[in-house]
């Protein structure tokens, strides 16, 4: 009896400890959310008046407009190729308001997906941006859009710094 009685104890225990640790990982991750929508809203807020009298639609789909019409003359960092380094430098430098866009990269090991592309802080969140997409004739710009389950977004990395020595001011 003594047995079963120390069993069930340690059952509760478990029970409430796990319920406990659930809890604080929750509260850590609304924490660390509510850090990040902080920063992007300050970051976002932070812009000019005059970049933000147009919709950032319209800003997405004016930059995606000259990165469509230069990309394939326009190597940024002398590779000798066109591919979506040129792009996402380019959408980046055509983007008027820097505080509200990013370089990012996504590797994805399970698909064999490896891309930069931009990510553009609109309504409340950052949303990656496919920049070659009106290129290819895609009218949707977002990246799940353009890359369906290949692209996984958890994987993206904000690697603007590395980028920006080719970005001409």
């Amino acid at each position: 009896m003594k047995v079963i009685i120390t069993i069930a104890i340690c059952v509760f225990l478990g029970f409430q400890y796990s319920n406990y640790e659930k809890s604080r990982t929750i509260n850590n991750q609304v924490t660390q959310n509510t850090s990040n929508a902080v920063q992007a809203s300050v970051r976002a807020s932070s812009s000019s008046s005059e970049v933000s009298r147009l919709s950032e639609h319209s800003k997405i789909d004016r930059t995606l407009r000259m990165v469509a019409e230069n990309w394939k003359k326009t190597d940024v960092n002398n590779d000798g190729l066109y591919n979506c380094i040129d792009a996402a430098v380019l959408f980046y430098q055509y983007y008027p308001d820097k505080n509200k866009v990013c370089i990012s990269v996504n590797r994805n090991q399970n698909t064999g997906f490896n891309h930069l592309f931009n990510c553009v802080f609109t309504d409340g969140v950052w949303k990656a941006i496919e920049p070659q997409a009106y290129a290819m004739n895609n009218s949707n710009y977002l990246m799940w859009a353009s890359w369906g389950n290949k692209y996984d977004k958890s994987l993206n990395r904000d690697v603007t710094a590395d980028y920006l020595k080719y970005v001409k001011r």
